[in-house]
């Protein structure tokens, strides 16, 4: 096998195998591939239309699909290109995928194991002789290689048994004519050290120059750098004003913004990630100014621009910036935030700048609410009505991602069994909260969820974390 193969199982024991990182995203892969031709089938779609319908997802979903969490993100252009509705792709990967992703991931085991056995590679003679002859040594206990020398090593306390025997009066040999053999008066080295010691290579003796390089005077730097700028002027160093001017100058006025100008952005700062529930992400203010305003005059009635656009900001978009704010924290990228931020329309932008302020109101720290949205009319299009409805949306999306994320530290803490499960059934807990308020439909989905749940203690778990979520997210969503 070359060594830019990519692997699909690796070795966790003697005769066990569990798939790689790269080897679930084929079974997802391919388990979509079967549940795609299964609905054409049911659809009665003609065979060479259906195959070719299937060939050209297939052919997206190469080029686009990298990770198991993208199968859901791309279900709206399967759907598409398959020409069936999107909720009906979905009702039947909820009721049929469990299934046929356990087969794909059966049928692909076999497959791996077979190829292994037409070329199997072992690293040394020692693996060799162990899967050959099918040896099956004490618990805790394997081979070591030592030179010329095999010993059995304990893996928890790191104690080595030598051999006896022939293999031993070798070893003893070959010492002796390196002039390090064991003998009785003194007290020797155990074979395995006496062998290491012979065997290790000679110490490199690093060469350090004890003489110092001359070191350029800092008076010299100063006239090679800055020669062509010293004139041999006097200094005269004058305290106050210079004279014959006012000792009282007007304070100069703060100049005012254009409207056009762009959002201040400052450096975001990344810290480590903990186990907290909520993201730590450092306050980014927007400096806006008021605006002024003119006696009594009346004040015509303006119209809000942003209010049709803020409608169509949902809790998916809300999830979908925040992970990508996420992105460039993992990365440590604060150039490619910044970037980013500026591509962004007054929306997003805006948005961002509520994500923060909320972080900081969930802290327990004072929010100027009022100041901020004088500042954000002064330089957008919003208007208050339009700015009200935003910020109680994102606050409402603000708990949702909350309650997401406390419930996957809930769901992570169970048995292994348990966690691969919900690694299977995420994507679709995470569409199921999508819903909020209608939090109706919300258990209606999560029942389906856990209709698909055969063992009744992954069951009863699930339901007392979904309870859980569903409670919080209630008592903080203001309808």
């Amino acid at each position: 096998m070359p060594e830019n193969a990519k692997k699909v199982l690796e070795k966790v024991g003697q005769g066990e195998y569990e798939f790689t990182s790269y080897g679930e995203f084929l079974c997802y892969f391919h388990a979509h591939i079967d549940i795609f031709k299964r609905l054409l089938k049911a659809k009665n779609v003609e065979a060479n239309k259906a195959d070719a319908l299937v060939k050209s997802t297939k052919a997206y979903m190469t080029a686009n699909v990298k990770k198991t969490d993208h199968f859901f993100e791309h279900l709206p252009n399967f759907a598409s290109m398959l020409g069936v509705p999107q909720n009906e792709i979905q009702n039947y990967l909820n009721t049929n995928f469990i299934e046929v992703l356990g087969r794909v991931k059966d049928k692909l085991k076999q497959q791996e194991l077979e190829k292994q056995e037409q070329g199997v590679q072992y690293n040394s003679i020692l693996e060799e002789i162990v899967e050959g002859l099918q040896v099956t040594l004490p618990a805790d206990l394997r081979f070591a290689d030592k030179g010329i020398l095999i010993v059995l090593e304990n893996t928890k306390t790191g104690e080595m048994i030598e051999p006896q025997g022939l293999m031993a009066e070798s070893a003893k040999a070959a010492l002796s004519v390196s002039g390090l053999a064991p003998t009785e008066k003194s007290n020797p080295p155990s074979l395995t050290e006496a062998l290491a010691s012979a065997n290790a290579p000679p110490q490199v003796v690093k060469k350090v120059s004890v003489v110092n390089a001359p070191e350029k005077s800092i008076l010299q730097e100063i006239v090679e750098s800055f020669g062509d700028q010293l004139t041999g002027e006097k200094l005269n160093i004058q305290i106050g004003p210079p004279g014959g001017e006012s000792q009282i100058e007007d304070t100069p006025k703060p100049k005012q913004k254009s409207s056009e100008e762009e959002y201040e952005i400052e450096d975001l700062e990344f810290e480590e990630e903990t186990n907290q529930t909520t993201e730590t992400i450092p306050d980014m203010e927007l400096s806006f100014e008021d605006t002024e305003t003119e006696g009594d005059l009346p004040i015509p009635e303006i119209q809000d621009p942003m209010l049709d656009l803020v409608k169509t900001f949902t809790v998916k978009s809300y999830l979908e910036l925040s992970q990508m704010i996420g992105s460039f924290q993992q990365k440590n990228d604060q150039v490619g935030y910044q970037n980013w931020l500026r591509s962004q329309g007054e929306l997003e932008k805006t948005v961002v700048a509520f994500r923060t302020q909320l972080m900081k109101e969930q802290k327990g720290e004072p929010v100027d609410w009022p100041n901020i949205f004088a500042g954000i009319i002064s330089k957008t299009q919003f208007q208050e009505p339009s700015l009200d409805i935003l910020l109680k949306n994102t606050r409402n999306y603000q708990w949702v991602k909350l309650t997401l994320d406390r419930a996957i530290i809930e769901l992570k803490k169970g048995s292994p069994d348990f966690v691969n499960l919900v690694r299977l059934a995420w994507p679709h807990i995470q569409k199921a909260f999508l819903d909020v308020p209608n939090f109706d439909l919300v258990q209606r989905t999560l029942k389906g969820i856990l209709s698909r749940v055969n063992d009744e203690n992954h069951k009863k778990e699930f339901t007392r974390i979904f309870s859980m979520a569903i409670n919080f997210l209630q008592s903080k969503y203001q309808v």
